[in-house]
């Protein structure tokens, strides 16, 4: 088996159908497989699934587990040589497997672990598609200082960036909407910790592959649709979603900086929380400052 497919849903049935529909249609050149892990979702939507796509294999948790830990049993039944997650949000709109496939193969590019495309919105415009790893300089640049040094910030230092450039490039982490992954690589370091439930399991895992000696590589003219945060709820202030990054960013300062870090970094966005009431006198910023001070 060339790659492994693999999607986790929860609550997003008709855009996994969708994603399904993308790959089936788009993958031509690589004999390949698609696990779908369903993390509890409340209805039994996925089960259709099952008569569109039988060939499809489809694992139910009793619970749900989080992002990575489903990943996880994912790629434990996964037999393709290459591991290729992608975000059930997420469409193909090519033959991004093959892609992505010859380059792995390629004998000059045994080093990567970790390659990925350029992701847009359905209406074209670029989406967060890598970022650099979180750091102290990125949290206090949040604090109103990166306006005195915007294009520097965005390009280096931000743990989100569009994409910017056609040329093929080493990066920190590629967004976890869309990893092609090399197996051999997660046998000899590990997967994703299961300590995080939903965010910076990725940074934390291509951080491991740097420390390794591997690359995380973009290929920018690998386009793909990402529709994102389609399993929650609300807008740019979903105080759940801020809640799961507050959680999951301590732990991944905790694992990478050390303990002192991990409890000084969420204060650092806590106050900057705290700036945008003040600036934008909205009583929302109050209460994700609550959540960043107490996470």
């Amino acid at each position: 088996m060339d790659l492994s497919f693999i999607i986790i849903n929860y609550n997003t049935t008709a855009l996994t159908l969708a994603c399904l529909d993308s790959i089936y249609l788009h993958t031509k050149k690589n004999k390949f497989e698609v696990i779908v892990i369903d993390n509890a979702s409340p209805d039994a939507s996925i089960n259709k699934l099952k008569i569109l796509y039988p060939e499809t294999i489809l694992i139910i948790c009793e619970n749900n587990i989080g992002f990575g830990r489903a990943n996880n049993l994912a790629i434990e039944r996964a037999t393709g040589k290459y591991i290729f997650l992608l975000n059930s949000d997420t469409l193909l709109i090519s033959d991004a497997a093959a892609v992505f496939f010859n380059y792995m193969e390629d004998v000059k590019n045994l080093q990567v672990a970790c390659c990925g495309g350029a992701l847009i919105g359905a209406d074209g415009c670029d989406m967060v598609s890598y970022g650099n790893f979180p750091s102290f300089r990125e949290a206090f640049s949040s604090l109103g200082f990166l306006k005195f040094y915007k294009n520097y910030y965005s390009k280096y230092l931000s743990s989100g960036v569009l994409n910017y450039s056609e040329r093929i490039r080493s990066v920190d982490y590629l967004c976890g909407a869309d990893m092609f992954l090399r197996k051999s690589v997660l046998k000899e370091i590990g997967v994703f910790d299961p300590e995080f439930f939903l965010y910076f399991e990725e940074v934390e895992l291509s951080l491991r592959m740097r420390k390794a000696k591997y690359l995380s590589v973009i290929l920018p003219d690998v386009k793909i649709i990402h529709y994102e945060s389609a399993s929650f709820e609300g807008g740019t202030l979903n105080l759940n979603k801020i809640q799961h990054m507050a959680i999951s960013r301590r732990v991944y300062f905790r694992k990478s900086h050390g303990k002192l870090a991990s409890n000084i970094i969420n204060k650092i966005y806590g106050v900057q929380a705290l700036i945008f009431l003040l600036v934008k006198n909205n009583s929302a910023y109050l209460k994700i400052a609550g959540i960043l001070f107490k996470s």
